[in-house]
């Protein structure tokens, strides 16, 4: 026996699924652009032992990097504000991500609506 589909019922269900969504979009918080990275450097003081010694790079130093108006900007941080920034970068990631599932969802509300 084929069961047949209500589209009224459908529907309610993917609402269910989006607002389930809108909920973990709820909890983001900050979202930000660009990446971290953390860099040893060698400086340019003659003699210094960084000169000779890989294992003697200074650092580590953490740079938030981005596009600001179509220029790259870096900012050097401390661990500590490196680490949040790195939180709300992943934020990002997280919103597209829910912002995908709900489009997709979207769509498939629309095949039920199409026919």
């Amino acid at each position: 026996m084929t069961k047949i589909s209500n589209p009224q019922q459908d529907l309610e269900k993917y609402l269910r699924q989006i607002r389930s969504y809108q909920d973990e979009l709820h909890q983001i918080g900050f979202i930000l652009t660009g990446s971290i990275t953390k860099r040893y450097v060698r400086c340019s003081t003659p003699g210094c032992k960084c000169q000779t010694d890989p294992k003697a790079l200074h650092g580590p130093y953490y740079e938030w990097t981005r596009k600001v108006q179509g220029k790259t900007v870096t900012v050097r941080l401390k661990e500590d504000k490196a680490k949040l920034l790195m939180e709300w970068i992943e934020n990002k990631q997280r919103f597209y991500t829910i912002v995908s599932k709900i489009e997709r969802i979207t769509l498939e509300a629309v095949d039920i609506i199409r026919f």
